[in-house]
C-alpha cells in the first residue's frame, strides 16, 4: 500500500486529518540506520509534519518542526512542504535506552521534555513566522497539540504511531489530527472526546482497513465528509550548491583547515547522508566567497 494523507470534515465543525506513512518511515529508518528508538522517534516526527504541512495554503509554503528535549537522542527535525514532500533527521539514531516502566520503548526519554518544540513557517512573506513552545513529554504528539493550543490558539487532538516488526523494519506509521472550527458545538466536542479511546486504536484498525475505512471505524455515528486524498513522499532535495553554501556558513577558519588538515572535505546532508566531496581547489573557491562575504557585510553591503 502506498503512503496516503485524507482531509476530512467532521460533522462540518471539526477538521480532521490522517495520514499512513509507513514507507516514508521505512525509507528514513533505512537511511538514518537508526535503531528502534530512534526509527520510532523519526516516524512519528515525520507523521506530524505531513498533517502539519497538509494545513499550508500555497504551493511554495514550507514549514519545519524541530525538536530539542536535552535527551539522548539529540536535536530532532523535519521540514516539508504544501506538496507534502518531507525530509527528517535525528541526531542520534542509534540511540539507545532501558525500557519504559510498561515494557514500551522509552521514547519521552530518548528524546527529553526538558527543552522546545520550534515550529517555522516560510508563507512567502518578508519573514517566517516562528512558534516555541515547551515539551510537554518528549512524546511529540502531545508536544505538537501542545504547540497548537499555546502558539496557534487551536485545541487540538495529535496521535501519532510507529509500531515495528519483529525485525525492527516499521510495520505501521501515522497519524491523525483534529482540530475544531471556529464556532464547532459542544456536541462535535463531546463526540470526539468520547472518541479518545478509539483514536489510539488508529494504527491497529488501518492494519486490516484504508484510513478512510479507520476514520468511519473511529467516528462512528458522527458526519463525515471527506475532501482530498493525497500521497506523502520521504524525499531530500538537496545538491551541491547547498551544501557548497553550508560550507561557506561554517567561516573562513573552518574551510582554511580543511585544505591544510585534510585537502580536501567530505560534507553529508544531515537529511539523506548523501555525501559531496570537495577538492582543496574548490574549497578555495569557497574561502574567497566566505571573505568577499564577510568584507561585503563589513562595508554594510
Amino acid at each position: 500500500m502506498s503512503d496516503v494523507l485524507v482531509k476530512a470534515l467532521l460533522n462540518g465543525e471539526a477538521a480532521v486529518c490522517a495520514c499512513d506513512i509507513s514507507k516514508m518511515a521505512e525509507q528514513a529508518r533505512a537511511t538514518h540506520e537508526a535503531l528502534p528508538i530512534g526509527t520510532i522517534i523519526l516516524g512519528r516526527t515525520m507523521a506530524a509534519t505531513v498533517m502539519m504541512c497538509a494545513t499550508l495554503k500555497n504551493k511554495k509554503d514550507k514549514l519545519t518542526l524541530m525538536i530539542n528535549g536535552g535527551g539522548p537522542a539529540g536535536t530532532v527535525m523535519a521540514t516539508g512542504g504544501e506538496d507534502l514532500k518531507v525530509k527528517a533527521y535525528v541526531a542520534n539514531p542509534q540511540v539507545d535506552m532501558p525500557r519504559a516502566e510498561k515494557g514500551g520503548f522509552d521514547i519521552g526519554g530518548a528524546v527529553g521534555a526538558a527543552g522546545f518544540l520550534t515550529v517555522i513557517k516560510d508563507l512567502g512573506l518578508k519573514e517566517p513566522f516562528m512558534g516555541k513552545v515547551e515539551l510537554v513529554s518528549g512524546e511529540i504528539g502531545e508536544d505538537v497539540a501542545q504547540y497548537y493550543l499555546l502558539s496557534e490558539q487551536q485545541p487540538s487532538v495529535v496521535y501519532v504511531n510507529t509500531w515495528l516488526e519483529v525485525d525492527m523494519t516499521v510495520l505501521n506509521a501515522g497519524g491523525l489530527m483534529v482540530s475544531p472550527l471556529p464556532g464547532c458545538g459542544e456536541e462535535t466536542l463531546a463526540g470526539v472526546e468520547a472518541r479518545a479511546k478509539e483514536i489510539v486504536n488508529f494504527p491497529l484498525y488501518r492494519m486490516q482497513d484504508s484510513v478512510e475505512g479507520v476514520l468511519r471505524k473511529i467516528f462512528d455515528g458522527m458526519e463525515l465528509q471527506f475532501l482530498e486524498e493525497r500521497t506523502p513522499v520521504f524525499t531530500c532535495d538537496c545538491n551541491r550548491d547547498r551544501l557548497s553554501r553550508v560550507v561557506i556558513s561554517l567561516g573562513e577558519e573552518e574551510i582554511n583547515d580543511m585544505i591544510e588538515k585534510d585537502n580536501g572535505a567530505q560534507i553529508k546532508c544531515h537529511f539523506c547522508n548523501k555525501a559531496y566531496d570537495f577538492s582543496a581547489d574548490e574549497l578555495r573557491e569557497l574561502l574567497r566567497t566566505a571573505k568577499d562575504n564577510r568584507e561585503r557585510g563589513k562595508n554594510g553591503e
